[in-house]
């Protein structure tokens, strides 16, 4: 199986957010790309749940989640209308919001405005299986630590 193909590394607005809300002492394990640029990124002690505003948006607005694997109660995948869900059930989690540009930056998200979840193709989510695991084992691993 050939790993996914890493479109989020190219995506300006992804790109904003992460330099943003990463610490320069983190870097990334993995990441997960959901649709519309949304992802999931696993970082050392924590994942992001990251949520880019509106492509037209020049001003790279958008929301990320915060969420220690030891928070983590379950990463659930459910389905919708004609996609899946990625869900991550966490018990605290910390939204950070960032915007730049004008006017209210809630006009910028659709499909899943869940701070906690990301809406993923179903082709993609069978490409990322292996990495949803690697998920369960950090979330695991920080619960008996």
């Amino acid at each position: 199986m050939t790993p996914p193909v890493e479109s989020w590394k190219s995506d300006r607005r992804v790109r904003y957010l992460l330099e943003r809300n990463i610490t320069k002492d983190e870097s990334i394990r993995f990441v997960i790309e959901g649709m519309d640029g949304q992802c999931i990124v696993a970082l050392g002690e924590r994942l992001l749940v990251v949520k880019p505003g509106s492509a037209s948006d020049a001003s790279y607005s958008g929301l990320v989640t915060s969420i220690q694997y030891g928070n983590i109660d379950a990463i659930k995948v459910k389905q919708e209308s004609s996609n899946q869900i990625i869900k991550i059930d966490a018990s605290d989690y910390q939204v950070t919001e960032d915007h730049t540009g004008e006017g209210p930056p809630e006009s910028n998200f659709f499909l899943s405005d869940e701070p906690d979840s990301i809406p993923i193709a179903k082709w993609a989510l069978e490409e990322y299986k292996p990495r949803l695991i690697g998920l369960s084992e950090l979330v695991r691993e920080a619960k008996e630590a």
